[in-house]
């Protein structure tokens, strides 16, 4: 149940970062933002799974601004018709906000989902870090 609330916690992220800033200032339909939102929370959410318990939250977030950008360009050529506007700088918001939220996003599923007190993966026992 964690999963899945931590799941519609980044989709909710995702989603609102696409609507205020591909919706609201580009003018892209909701169909198109709601696919692209989809789609990059699925493959970040695996990434979060996968990467971020084996390295760190900057290389984790690093990721997820590389993701977003890549999917919000390239999907986005495909998804949205006749843009009237080049989709780099759109990605490029897009990426930027949402990084940001992933930072703590990650920083969610350490404490709350996977209950450990670290915020990065170097150890995982429970006791403090030895300065």
């Amino acid at each position: 149940m964690k999963y899945i609330e931590a799941f519609l916690m980044k989709f909710a992220m995702v989603f609102s970062v696409i609507f205020v800033i591909l919706g609201l200032v580009y003018g892209v339909g909701l169909f198109d933002m709601f696919i692209l939102s989809i789609v990059i929370t699925v493959l970040g959410f695996g990434g979060d799974l996968i990467i971020y318990p084996k390295t760190s939250n900057k290389v984790a977030t690093g990721g997820d601004f590389v993701l977003v950008f890549l999917l919000v360009w390239l999907l986005g050529m495909w998804l949205i018709e006749n843009p009237g506007f080049s989709l780099i700088m759109p990605a490029l918001y897009t990426a930027i906000v949402v990084a940001a939220g992933e930072w703590f996003f990650h920083i969610y599923l350490t404490k709350r989902v996977w209950g450990q007190k670290e915020t990065s993966h170097t150890t995982q026992h429970d006791e403090p870090r030895q300065s």
